[in-house]
């Protein structure tokens, strides 16, 4: 036998085949979903940059010089000291100059940082000029060429962003082509890995459920001894175990079976040969031949009768159960025999009520316990004794009685027989043939129980159930 190894089950193997494939799929999607977001980031991200440096372009240079030239001809519109546009430059340079990836247009943002603090400079000594010549020069000659040079870093920063643009689109429109390629590639890689693993499992499983549909035909051909098919997973090796375990008691069943049909034919065999007793029947015919003799011819054609009935009815042309009323024909029978040769110490009586009669039960069950009490009971006791045979209605069955008044058992042959019914042995026949026949047709809770007093006599009671049919 092959050693066992650990085994998963259906479900585990599926799952283990869908994850193997979807994980690396997934991780790939996600890969390819985090460059793109990554570029579209990014490409915000100088968005928003030009979209800044362009606002800036627009507004900054003329509203500095508007406001510088008011200030410096102290005009109504421009009485306190300016301006904020310079401020908020500096606080537009220094968010550009963290968000600026290309080299020339952070150079070009730390130039219009740098002259947007010169400006500032400027403003200040521009302030302090008390000068109106003064103030005219510095307005033409700082603030004017200062606020131009930021105009045209901003500008040329605006080229530069707008460049770095251009080649990241270009770069993203590159990469996204190898993503789809390669995502393409993998997705194809992937569905053929699942496809293969799928009908790998499929094949494995047809072939293990084919093995399997084998080994249950063998069964049905009536072969029980097949072969444990080792399977790698669970639910299949308990099924092939269950087929096989299945297929084994099956076959020890019919052997059962045939085991018990072998008994209940021996049985009725050996009932049947005991009812042709040798000694029976020669002391019968004796019997008969001594009447004929004595010229008594009317007792001996009844013998003849007695004994045709018996024999009829024992036969039953080869019908195994009979109704009651003929079994006690039967044993009646019997007992008319018997009691002209032993008229001296045998009398029988027999109970059997009207509603019984059509009662159905195994054949040849009551002759062998009054043959049982007439030969080890009333032949062991002198004086004339009874044997009494009484039928009863029973919750689920019939209880039969035989009863005689005989010499009774000594207790250790008593369980000696109690003992042999139970084990099945054969320590006296006819009370354990009996036995046996009932339980065969009817179950365990049925069959043959003895009480006995040594001195006083015995009772075997039969208990028999209602369901037995008759043959057809």
């Amino acid at each position: 036998m092959k050693k066992k190894v650990g085994r998963t089950n259906l479900n585990q193997k599926l799952r283990y085949i869908i994850l193997s494939v979807m994980v690396p799929l997934a991780a790939c999607i996600v890969l390819s979903l985090g460059l793109l977001w990554a570029y579209s980031m990014e490409y915000q991200e100088i968005s928003h940059n030009i979209q800044v440096a362009c606002e800036f372009d627009l507004e900054f240079k003329s509203n500095v010089d508007l406001k510088m030239y008011y200030y410096s001809v102290r005009s109504s519109y421009q009485e306190e000291f300016p301006p904020e546009e310079v401020a908020d430059a500096l606080r537009v340079t220094s968010l550009l100059t963290e968000t600026t990836q290309d080299k020339d247009g952070a150079e070009s943002i730390q130039s219009v940082a740098a002259y947007c603090h010169t400006l500032q400079q400027k403003i200040n000594q521009m302030s302090e000029t008390e000068s109106y010549d003064q103030r005219q020069e510095q307005l033409e000659k700082n603030i004017y060429l200062l606020t131009k040079l930021i105009q045209e870093e901003m500008r040329r920063y605006i080229y530069y962003e707008g460049k770095y643009m251009s080649r990241l689109q270009a770069q993203m429109s590159q990469n996204i082509l190898v993503v789809i390629v390669i995502v393409a590639a993998s997705v194809t890689i992937l569905v053929g890995l699942l496809l293969y693993g799928a009908f790998r499992f499929s094949n494995r499983i047809s072939n293990s459920v084919g093995n399997l549909c084998k080994n249950v035909e063998l069964v049905g051909q009536g072969h029980f001894d097949i072969p444990l098919i080792e399977e790698e997973d669970y639910e299949l090796q308990q099924l092939s175990q269950g087929i096989t375990q299945m297929a084994g008691q099956i076959g020890n069943l019919l052997e059962d079976v045939k085991r018990e049909e072998q008994l209940q034919h021996m049985t009725q065999l050996q009932l049947l040969q005991a009812q042709v007793n040798p000694h029976f029947l020669y002391n019968t015919l004796d019997t008969i031949m001594w009447l004929v003799e004595a010229r008594k011819t009317k007792e001996a054609v009844y013998m003849l009768d007695r004994l045709s009935i018996f024999f009829r009815i024992a036969l039953s042309t080869g019908q195994d159960i009979i109704r009651l009323k003929e079994e006690i024909a039967h044993t009646r029978s019997y007992m008319e025999i018997q009691q002209i040769r032993y008229r001296d110490i045998l009398d029988y009586r027999i109970s059997l009520p009207e509603e019984l009669e059509e009662f159905h039960l195994p054949k040849l069950t009551i002759q062998p316990l009054v043959e049982n009490a007439l030969y080890h009971g009333v032949k062991e006791k002198r004086g004339k004794s009874t044997i009494q045979i009484s039928c009863g209605k029973e919750d689920g069955g019939v209880l039969i009685v035989v009863e005689d008044n005989g010499i009774g058992m000594k207790p250790e042959r008593k369980e000696e027989l109690k003992a042999a019914l139970e084990s099945g042995e054969r320590a006296g026949f006819g009370l354990a043939a009996v036995h046996e026949r009932i339980r065969l047709y009817c179950g365990k809770g049925y069959g043959v129980k003895i009480f006995s007093e040594y001195g006083e006599g015995t009772r075997i009671e039969v208990r028999i159930s209602e369901e037995i049919q008759p043959q057809p």
